[in-house]
């Protein structure tokens, strides 16, 4: 998806910390033809403002904990589903490579390393304009280091489908395919498809991997 060029790209802030909200701002405001339209400082306060406000691009922390929500990638995927052409910019401190491919399986637009925002933002910024996908300098390290992804695999992630992502969470929590055809009232064939399709997106060879994969992803 291409953004907008002749029109300033409008642009929602998430993040808890006030503070950052201010100096993210500050960055954003430097760069032309950009505005800030929203903010928000938790998951509700930003599903909300996402139905009140048009916006071109989100860009939001990672980790938001609210009440007994703590978990980023429930938030991306409700975010996904929702509203399932906005590009996510994903900002956070962080330092997980399983975490990163899991952020990238949802189909977020680029994951930004907070340590390095002033000086990548921009670059982030005109990537997404161009409908390319943006990783800063220390998560493709991170994604590259010991073979994890190849060089021409790390901006090429395939995304799992929402029920991929289902199926994925129940087997990392216990499930066989047969109790999790009978949880989300599906075939056991259909299931299986499931399972196969995210195994080959994931790119694990059988089930002792997948799962190794899946305890790297946080998901169990």
């Amino acid at each position: 998806m291409t953004l907008p060029r002749t029109t300033p790209l409008r642009i929602v802030l998430a993040d808890d910390h006030p503070i950052f909200r201010i100096g993210l701002r500050a960055v954003l405001e430097q760069i032309p033809e950009v505005t800030v339209v929203g903010e928000a400082g938790s998951p509700l306060e930003l599903m909300t403002q996402l139905q009140a406000t048009d916006c071109d691009v989100l860009i939001t922390d990672f980790m938001m904990p609210f009440k007994h929500q703590n978990d980023g990638l429930k938030l991306l995927e409700q975010i996904r589903r929702h509203h399932p052409g906005l590009p996510i910019l994903v900002v956070t401190m962080l330092n997980n490579a399983g975490l990163f491919r899991a952020m990238l399986a949802i189909g977020v637009a680029g994951v930004l390393s907070k340590a390095s925002l002033a000086n990548e933002l921009p670059q982030a910024i005109g990537h997404l304009r161009r409908g390319n996908t943006y990783l800063s300098d220390s998560v493709q390290r991170q994604l590259l280091q010991d073979g994890e992804v190849r060089p021409d695999q790390a901006l090429a992630q395939e995304p799992l489908s929402p029920r991929e992502l289902e199926v994925m969470r129940l087997l990392a929590a216990g499930h066989t395919v047969g109790q999790i055809a009978a949880l989300l009232n599906r075939s056991k064939q259909t299931v299986s498809s499931q399972k196969v399709s995210a195994m080959r997106k994931l790119g694990v060879p059988n089930d002792a991997a997948l799962y190794i994969r899946l305890q790297e992803l946080g998901m169990s």
